[in-house]
């Protein structure tokens, strides 16, 4: 009885090692076998992220590139672009096609209120084209910028000249009250307009009313008709 006792036991031991190795073996190569894998496993995602991120610094590369080649195009053309535009608001300025503003005088001329006795000539005591022609061209040359009569732009190819009870302007007629507008140095100008022998003591001499009233800031408005040179032509070759 105790024999068989014992071979049962045995028996049973081999069989539990038996089980225990097949066990420990089988153990074995899952943790042998599971970092082999898991170590591939990474190598291949190590090798795709590393060859994303080649591709995301070539893509990145490009991009700065082209981010490079934006910044200079757009600063090279809006450098050029604001050199033009400044280049053409100047010129419309001096050709006298933009509306301005700045300091200056605003003289309003009107005609004198005295009734002409017998023997004079009654002409004397109204405004003239000549008498708006040297006012302007007091101003002018007293450093004027800018100047418009009636709203009328004096360009260099303004007329002023009278057309009957009216003065034409621009091929544009107007009457009296006559406000002339200028943009300059209001000191400058009203002495000019004010000296001993000037345009100032002619015109009240025959009691045209001229008023100055000095502003921190007048507006001149643009030229508004079309410019067009039929035989002027630019010189080739010149500066």
């Amino acid at each position: 009885m105790k024999s068989r006792a014992r071979f049962a036991l045995a028996l049973v031991s081999l069989f539990i090692g038996l089980l225990l190795a097949v066990q420990i073996r089988s153990t074995g190569n899952f943790t042998a076998t599971v970092p082999d894998l898991r170590t591939s496993e990474m190598r291949v995602l190590l090798m795709d992220a590393i060859r994303q991120n080649q591709e995301l610094q070539e893509d990145i590369d490009e991009l700065r590139g082209h981010l490079h080649q934006y910044e200079g195009a757009l600063t090279q053309g809006e450098g050029a672009l604001e050199l033009l535009r400044a280049d053409l608001n100047k010129a419309r300025i001096l050709a006298g096609m933009a509306d301005v503003e700045g300091p200056g005088l605003v003289v309003t001329m009107i005609d004198s209120r005295k009734v002409a006795t017998q023997g004079e000539d009654p002409s004397v005591f109204i405004v003239h084209d000549e008498d708006i022609l040297k006012l302007t061209n007091a101003l002018f040359a007293a450093g004027a910028e800018a100047i418009s009569v009636n709203d009328q732009r004096l360009l260099a190819t303004s007329e002023i000249h009278c057309a009957g009870p009216s003065i034409s302007i621009n091929n544009t007629r107007i009457a009296a009250p006559f406000v002339i507008t200028a943009i300059g140095d209001p000191d400058v100008m009203e002495s000019s307009l004010r000296m001993r022998g000037g345009i100032m003591e002619t015109l009240t001499y025959f009691g045209i009313d001229v008023s100055i009233k000095r502003l921190s800031t007048v507006s001149v408005p643009g030229y508004s008709r079309m410019i067009r040179f039929e035989w002027a032509k630019p010189v080739k070759g010149g500066k």
